[in-house]
């Protein structure tokens, strides 16, 4: 890691590990886990079957009060590959970050406790690798119209800012250990949907590296997700769009202020579907996004202005059948 992350990563936890012969390993796989008993052994049961066996699985117990920590430690009894972390609960971020201090792999790719990996995962997106990149995004499938094996940084900013395709998203990639710092994951805990998009932000804005893409699907998510339960407000969207603006260097701020709207205009229709107009129309979000627009010479489409003006609540949730507004 950079000196950087060395100074910011301090322990601060308890470490299942194990006095084993060092050895090179190539990928560190984290994975965050808070009462997760009914689906984890079937993630980790994924990991440790991978056809690429150089790794190192770290397992990070965030207090969990269900029988989760316990499963950890058997598999850790099982398998040298397996280090547990059991700390009290401090949220996902703080998961994620305390699993990437201790990595020891070139390479760090993130699972969440209720996904698990195709078998070939690991081996598809390392031979993807290389000195040149800091990043391998999988599952690239998801980027419409685009069948480029690497992409210029200059170029896939301003489609990490959009959060096109499976980009925003910690799973199916592989991040360069030295690339990750601290400042990636400084987000208050309240931060807790959207964190990952902020993460994303940080990191391709400090590395002018290009991405690496992979087409074949390389992860396995689940149907229950946090953005599946997620209830949208104007102050949490306008929150998201701070944290956008302070990711991205000001003198930039007009390069990408198109690519600022596109997301956030999409998190307005998300917001619509769960508050009252009365409640967003009288918003910062709303009022700074209004302004924005004006200056990029931007007007929502007739599509989204049927439905923002959708006189209910219900009314506009029957629409999203309907429109991709």
């Amino acid at each position: 890691m950079t000196s950087a992350v060395k100074t910011n990563f301090t322990n601060r936890t308890m470490c299942s590990c194990k006095p084993n012969t060092p050895r090179k390993i190539d990928i560190s796989i984290v994975v965050p886990i808070y009462n997760s008993e009914s689906c984890l052994s079937a993630c980790i049961e994924s990991i440790i079957k991978q056809n690429f066996e150089n790794i190192e699985i770290l397992l990070v117990n965030d207090g969990s009060t269900d029988e989760s920590g316990a499963i950890c430690d058997a598999y850790a009894q099982a398998d040298p590959r397996i280090t547990v972390i059991h700390q009290t609960n401090k949220g996902r971020i703080v998961a994620r970050e305390e699993g990437t201090k201790i990595a020891q792999g070139e390479w760090i790719a993130y699972v969440d406790s209720d996904d698990t990996l195709p078998h070939h995962a690991m081996s598809i997106l390392y031979s993807a690798t290389g000195a040149d990149v800091d990043i391998v995004l999988g599952n690239g499938y998801t980027l419409q119209g685009e069948f480029r094996t690497a992409i210029p940084s200059a170029e896939f900013r301003h489609m990490a800012v959009r959060g096109d395709g499976c980009i925003g998203v910690p799973w199916g990639t592989l991040y360069r250990r030295s690339a990750i710092t601290h400042y990636l994951f400084d987000l208050p805990r309240e931060f807790y949907m959207g964190e990952d998009y902020i993460f994303w932000l940080r990191l391709v804005f400090s590395s002018d590296k290009p991405v690496n893409i992979v087409y074949e699907s390389v992860y396995n998510k689940s149907d229950d997700t946090t953005s599946s339960r997620f209830v949208w407000t104007a102050s949490y969207a306008h929150l998201i769009h701070q944290y956008r603006k302070a990711a991205i260097p000001q003198d930039q701020h007009l390069l990408y202020l198109n690519d600022m709207l596109d997301d956030a205009i999409c998190n307005l229709m998300a917001v619509a579907q769960h508050q009252h107009g009365r409640h967003w129309r009288r918003s910062s979000f709303y009022k700074e996004l209004l302004a924005d627009m004006k200056q990029a010479n931007r007007r929502f489409t007739l599509r989204q202005c049927v439905f923002l003006y959708a006189p209910s609540l219900y009314l506009r949730k029957f629409l999203t059948r309907f429109t991709k507004a």
